[in-house]
């Protein structure tokens, strides 16, 4: 190989690399600004007697119930659909067309209402609600339990 094809080869083999760089370091920026773009929601803690007010002024509150059907059977706050916590595929689904509608999650003790109400507010629902201490709270308050 003569030493201009060496040079040719040189020269490309920089401007490759150059390209390669320019193109990881825009990537790395412009996800940064996609990231800062994203509007962080949280959600809110709501005590049973704050859920009793809402169900009475919001006719189109949704209430979810997030244990397993078993214990949704058993009993449950009136007017709650039973959207289990083993999936969330599903729960997203069928919330999604509600995005900005008053949404309360509940689950047994609050725990796993929790951690759901953190993966809705990052999916971008803005009025999610947790019920404090869960299904065990609202019994210990007085709560209405229906079949």
């Amino acid at each position: 190989m003569d030493s201009r094809k060496k040079i040719y080869i040189q020269y490309a083999a920089i401007f490759v690399l150059i390209m390669v760089l320019g193109s990881i370091n825009f990537i790395i920026k412009t996800s940064d600004v996609w990231r800062g773009n994203l509007t962080a929601y949280e959600y809110t803690t709501i005590m049973p007697k704050e859920l009793v007010d809402l169900m009475n002024q919001n006719k189109e509150l949704i209430i979810i119930d997030t244990r397993i059907k078993e214990y949704f059977k058993e009993g449950h706050i009136k007017g709650a659909l039973n959207l289990s916590h083993t999936n969330m595929k599903t729960m997203n689904k069928v919330l999604r067309k509600d995005m900005a509608k008053d949404i309360v999650i509940y689950s047994e003790d609050g725990e796993m209402a929790k951690k759901i109400c953190n993966i809705l507010t990052n999916l971008g629902y803005s009025k999610i609600k947790n019920l404090h201490g869960g299904m065990k709270n609202w019994i210990d308050s007085g709560g209405e339990i229906v079949k």
